[in-house]
């Protein structure tokens, strides 16, 4: 999950605004952006840190759609996260859709319908999309990040990474509590490996 809240939008610096004052008195005209873009570092999941390789590139849309403007483009771009098991530093190229619905205040004040529920709030003639950039990458990565599918991890004793190095750690010894669970598994499930 994305740390990224109103008070850091108030001190981060606006990843991309666009100017409406060109569509804003028109309904059904449209601008396109075309850009690249320098994305900061942000916290996912926690402690985690998603780094951003720059620059992104980005293409979209923006079209009057009389009681707001619709925002419909691609971002692509590269990030670094650690591996899930290993905690080494993975990179990975990322492409996604970015799709929005931004009303006026006094649009949103006047409806005041459910239908609004997934619009987001402007005010002024400029639209502000770094939330929207962020939260379309972030809900783009994937749930488990591996620096490959074989990836062994770390010791769970010591620390090492089993990737590079082996090391002559014995396994943590079983908690009695579950003596006879192990019981169980290596006569039922065909000894140690689990396997039948």
């Amino acid at each position: 999950m994305l740390v990224y809240n109103t008070e850091v939008s108030l001190i981060m610096k606006p990843i991309l605004q666009v100017d409406l004052s060109s569509i804003k008195d028109t309904p059904g005209l449209s601008l396109t952006v075309s850009n690249r873009l320098d994305l900061p570092n942000v916290s996912w999941e926690g402690e985690r840190l998603l780094e951003f390789i720059n620059p992104w590139r980005i293409e979209l849309t923006v079209t009057n759609v009389n009681r707001g403007f619709q925002v419909s483009g691609k971002l692509n771009g590269s990030y670094r996260l650690n591996c899930d098991r290993c905690l080494e530093k993975v990179q990975s190229e990322l492409t996604t859709d970015l799709e929005g619905l931004f009303l006026p205040e006094q649009t949103v004040n006047e409806i005041g319908g459910e239908d609004e529920e997934e619009a987001t709030t402007i005010t002024g003639d400029e639209l502000d999309l770094s939330v929207t950039i962020l939260e379309a990458i972030t809900l783009q990565l994937p749930l488990k990040i591996l620096c490959s599918p074989n990836c062994r991890g770390l010791c769970s004793v010591c620390g090492t990474n089993l990737n590079d190095n082996s090391c002559n750690c014995q396994p943590e010894s079983l908690d009695p509590r579950l003596a006879t669970l192990l019981q169980w598994k290596q006569d039922e499930g065909g000894g140690n490996s689990g396997q039948s």
